[in-house]
C-alpha cells in the first residue's frame, strides 16, 4: 500500500523528535518543582523565558524540517534547544543561590540537573560547529548526548551513594 502523504514524513519525524525534547524538559521541570519551597520573582521570570523557548520549538522544528540539508534552519533549531537548556540551568542556579530548596540536602540533585543541561548545550553547540563543515554528520551529532548523559548519571549516582554512606556513618555514632 503506497503512502498517501510521503512528503509529510520528515515533518512527522521532526515533530515527534521535538515532542520528545519538550517531554524530557517538562519531566525535568516537574522534578525540579518538587524540590522548591516557593518561587521568587527572578525564578518566575527565568521560568517564563524557559516557557518561551518551549513555545518556539514547533516553529523552529517546522523551519528545520522543511529544509533539512540547509544549515541555517538547523542552527536556529539547535539554538532553540541550547536556549532551552541554558534557561533551565539558570533557573536551577537561581533556585540554589536564592535558597529556595525544601531541603538543602537536595543540592546534589540540582547539581546533577545543571550538569545535564550544560551537557545538552555543549552537544548542540558542537552540532552547530560540525554543521559548518559537515552538514549531514552534524545532524547525527546530538546522538552523542546519550552516552554523555549516561556518564553524568553514573557520576552523580556515585556521589549520592558516597554522601549517603557518610550520613549513615554519622548517624551510627
Amino acid at each position: 500500500m503506497p503512502l498517501i502523504f510521503p512528503q509529510l514524513i520528515p515533518n512527522f519525524i521532526g515533530y515527534t523528535v521535538s515532542f520528545i525534547v519538550i517531554a524530557v524538559y517538562w519531566v525535568s521541570h516537574m522534578n525540579i518543582s518538587k524540590h522548591i519551597k516557593y518561587y521568587n520573582t527572578s525564578v518566575l521570570w527565568i521560568n517564563m523565558m524557559l516557557l518561551f523557548t518551549v513555545v518556539l520549538m514547533p516553529f523552529t522544528t517546522a523551519f528545520y524540517c522543511k529544509t533539512f540539508y540547509i544549515n541555517e534552519p538547523f542552527m536556529v533549531y539547535s539554538g532553540n534547544i541550547i536556549a532551552l537548556s541554558l534557561f533551565k540551568y539558570l533557573m536551577v542556579y537561581r533556585i540554589q543561590k536564592d535558597g529556595l530548596l525544601n531541603n538543602p540536602k537536595e543540592k546534589i540533585t540540582l547539581q546533577w540537573i545543571k550538569s545535564r543541561d550544560l551537557a545538552a548545550s555543549f552537544i548542540w553547540l558542537l552540532a552547530i560547529i560540525v554543521s559548518l563543515k559537515f552538514v549531514i554528520l552534524s545532524r547525527f551529532t546530538p546522538i552523542l548526548l546519550l552516552p554523555l548523559l549516561k556518564f553524568i548519571d553514573i557520576v552523580y549516582k556515585r556521589k549520592g551513594n558516597r554522601r549517603g554512606r557518610r550520613i549513615s556513618r554519622k548517624q551510627k555514632k
